[in-house]
């Protein structure tokens, strides 16, 4: 063999093992897409700071901050393996958990709870003066629901569920945005709006601005039912003064804005991520002030699902108040 020979076979050796070294090196990055909303809304603002907290601080990992459709694709994509985490509620996540409701046909339990976010509360929003004062007077009015597909009128159908009222026969219902609904209240083609969502509500600032805006209480009574029913709902009030003309606080149900994660990421690697979140909140509260909020009395808000393994490790480390008696409400699930 000449030395020309064998000089351009073991060049040609070397770039063989480097190219398998570099192909080595890139398969063993794992690639995390978190599903959020469309760009521009808040979760598609909390999931890209999450991302980059994430890429910035843990080894091996890519993470990526997806544009979906929002919250009740999110889940349906999680099941079917197109991400690997998600934006959801608390009740969405719980649903696809248990794998019922408009998840039916998903397999149980590959649906995790990860982080709970910031609260969302029950509004149901009339006008002073009108015929609605409490929840019962909603029989036979005219009612918004919220928008197919969003995850607020699957609050509204639980609710009117829960006072045995059936669309059609006990109630007209309008599936519609927010700021439609708004609009509707204040031009009398509404008796009353429904919408699961983070206070204050843009469209009802506006309307409060124009209309004296009423917002109904939830009772205990009708709290405790509820929630026997929906574990992932707790109590919170929408504070007096949220609100022009309403001020004293109003006493409500609400979820938590959350990330769920699929029971397929690895234990190590869910735990070196929350940990890198848990760590940094001072630098995601410039990225959006609800990160603000966010510490350990509050990453366990509204789950009725159980944590991933790897969070779990990182909450019991940091000593998350109340952890244990989680695991062991969240495991009857």
């Amino acid at each position: 063999m000449t030395s020309k020979l064998r000089y351009t076979l073991l060049a040609t050796a070397i770039t063989a093992v480097t190219a398998i070294t570099s192909i080595s090196q890139a398969q063993a990055v794992t690639q995390i897409s978190i599903g959020s909303c469309p760009v521009g809304c808040t979760a598609y603002t909390w999931s890209a700071g999450i991302a980059d907290i994430i890429n910035k601080n843990v080894a091996d990992v890519q993470v990526t901050a997806e544009e979906t459709k929002g919250y009740v694709a999110n889940v349906k994509l999680l099941n079917k393996g197109d991400l690997e985490a998600s934006m959801a509620t608390t009740l969405s996540s719980f649903g696809a958990y248990k794998a019922t409701g408009v998840y039916a046909g998903g397999e149980p339990g590959q649906i995790l709870s990860w982080l709970s976010i910031a609260p969302v509360a029950m509004h149901v929003i009339t006008l002073d003066g009108g015929p609605i004062n409490t929840l019962a007077d909603l029989k036979g009015k005219r009612v918004g629901m919220g928008q197919p597909g969003g995850v607020s009128m699957l609050d509204a159908d639980a609710l009117m569920g829960q006072l045995g009222l059936s669309s059609g026969d006990d109630y007209k219902d309008f599936r519609v945005r927010l700021g439609n609904m708004a609009n509707m209240l204040g031009d009398g083609n509404l008796d009353a709006a429904i919408w699961n969502g983070s206070f204050p509500l843009p469209p009802v600032i506006k309307l409060s601005a124009t209309q004296k805006v009423k917002l109904l209480p939830i009772s205990d009574e009708f709290y405790n039912d509820l929630s026997a029913e929906y574990p992932p709902y707790f109590r919170i009030n929408i504070p007096a003064g949220t609100y022009t003309g309403i001020d004293t606080d109003t006493p409500s149900y609400g979820l938590g804005n959350a990330l769920v994660i699929s029971a397929k990421v690895s234990d190590e690697l869910v735990y070196q991520m929350t940990k890198a979140i848990m760590t940094n909140l001072d630098h995601l509260k410039s990225v959006h002030p609800a990160f603000g909020r966010v510490n350990k009395n509050t990453v366990l808000n509204g789950f009725g699902a159980p944590l991933h393994p790897g969070a779990l490790r990182y909450y019991r480390e940091a000593g998350v108040p109340g952890i244990e008696e989680f695991v062991i409400r969240t495991s009857a699930n």
